[in-house]
């Protein structure tokens, strides 16, 4: 089959949205069933966490507090750098305070915050020694890492990203309203359907999937308000557009040619699917986890 490239694409895609649709709300039965399917998930952050960021908070003060932290902290090195020892010793004790400060505000973490690396680099400073107080600093910097490898993508996941689960968009070929996976299905459907159409020498199938798509793919890019408050530039600007139209010319063609149909779906691929996808997808793929460990408690 000349045009099996597209479904590199479309395939994988359309059962993650039958999980993403489906899965959420999915309830197992026996331990060994938990064990099984949910013990390699990540646990979510701490629920105290949630006090820090909206909608509990009207801004995410933790995230604000770590930048807060992370301002003296640099000062250090730059006065460092500069030979100024007075600023970098003022820039550790502000550094020292928020610190500790930060550090009790999620109680199960504060054991994440030692205080020997912190207290080892104000010695560190009296000396007055360049290389003595920058292996200071690479402690410090480890013990931020170390915390950071372990939870920052998880905050962001769960704060940052909005829950796709939640999102309701037009479906402009029915005029529905539903759930946004739903209609990343529907696309999903139709855009393999072009290709599953051809094969079977099915052509008039194959344009009329082609022409759900497209107007499908009108209601995907109008899906992004709902997060985004600029236009975007991304996945669904002109070039993927172009592409589509493409798609659309080579369907109409008197004689359709499923390599020049599999070429320009490949494109589609390419620019608008397997980008967005990589963007998107681990965030969902985390809240959707989460959930099952929820639902299977």
């Amino acid at each position: 089959m000349k045009n099996k490239a597209q479904f590199f694409y479309v395939i994988p895609f359309l059962f993650l949205t039958a999980g993403l649709a489906g899965l959420n709300f999915v309830k197992s039965d026996g331990d060994s069933f938990k064990a099984s399917k949910y013990s390699d998930i990540p646990s979510p952050p701490p629920q105290s966490l949630d006090a820090f960021y909206p909608p509990q908070s009207e801004q995410p003060v933790f995230l604000f507090s770590m930048l807060d932290m992370e301002g003296p902290f640099n000062g250090i090195i730059v006065d460092l750098m500069e030979e100024d020892f007075e600023n970098a010793s003022a820039n550790y004790e502000k550094f020292k305070q928020k610190y500790i400060s930060v550090s009790k505000l999620v109680p199960e973490w504060e054991n994440d915050y030692p205080m020997k690396p912190v207290e080892d680099l104000g010695t560190s400073l009296q000396t007055g020694d360049k290389g003595k107080i920058m292996a200071s600093v690479d402690e410090v910097g480890k013990t931020c890492n170390s915390c950071h490898l372990q939870n920052m993508v998880k905050v962001q996941h769960k704060y940052h990203w909005r829950d796709f689960g939640e999102i309701k968009v037009t479906d402009f070929v029915t005029k529905e309203n539903v759930g946004f996976s739903q209609l990343m299905q529907l696309i999903s459907m139709n855009f393999s359907g072009i290709g599953v159409n051809l094969e079977e020498g099915q052509v008039e199938n194959a344009k009329k999937h082609f022409e759900q798509f497209k107007t499908r793919f009108t209601s995907l890019k109008a899906s992004c308000t709902h997060c985004h408050i600029t236009q975007r530039k991304y996945y669904v600007d002109e070039t993927v557009q172009s592409y589509i139209n493409e798609l659309g010319s080579a369907l109409s063609e008197s004689s359709v040619i499923p390599q020049k149909v599999a070429e320009l779906s490949m494109k589609i691929g390419e620019e608008n699917c397997e980008k967005c996808h990589l963007v998107h997808i681990p965030a969902a793929i985390t809240k959707l986890g989460w959930k099952m460990l929820e639902n299977n408690k």
